[in-house]
């Protein structure tokens, strides 16, 4: 009689420990994806409900620039300009590589994150390095641009920049009747 009861002992105790294990692994799996840290660099479609999640936490580049134009221009323009110069001081090929890329800064101008999604039309590279290469570059640019709140901006880009000049507009029309 002792035997059985130290055995159905044991069994009840595996039991348990086999159900507090599943539980605690279904726990801690549940709270590592809630406080996952969201990828600093994704292609676009790939983390739908963290992006979502993002987009919906940050005003625009052009809120940040106060309704500025020409200023939030300016400043997207330089940091693509800046893109290009490490593009270079690395060694990674940049030119023909076309994408819609979203921003996303902190409010000291740093880089949260970077989606992208290279379009069909652009030179043939891969993913995983223009990744590595996106990394590369947050780490060591600021947009000279603080603001109160987060701030992001959606945009096309192809390489190499061409940026045009924000002065050459003139404020007299040139329109002719027909």
């Amino acid at each position: 009689m002792k035997k059985i009861f130290c055995v159905a002992t044991v069994l009840l105790l595996l039991i348990f420990m086999g159900l507090g294990t599943s539980t605690w692994a279904q726990g801690n799996r549940a709270s590592f994806n809630a406080t996952q840290v969201n990828p600093i660099i994704f292609q676009l479609g790939e983390q739908d409900k963290i992006y979502e999640e993002m987009v919906a936490g940050h005003s625009t580049l052009l809120d940040a620039c106060g309704q500025d134009m020409n200023l939030a221009y300016t400043k997207l323009m330089g940091m693509m300009q800046e893109m290009e110069a490490y593009a270079t001081l690395v060694g990674f090929d940049i030119k023909g590589v076309s994408a819609w890329m979203h921003f996303f800064w902190r409010q000291d101008g740093s880089i949260d994150h970077i989606g992208f999604h290279l379009k069909p039309n652009s030179k043939n590279i891969d993913p995983a390095m223009f990744k590595a290469f996106l990394e590369g570059f947050t780490k060591q640019f600021k947009l000279p641009l603080k603001h109160s709140k987060k701030y992001a901006h959606y945009s096309s880009f192809s390489f190499p920049i061409v940026k045009h000049s924000t002065n050459s507009y003139s404020s007299k029309s040139t329109a002719k009747a027909n």
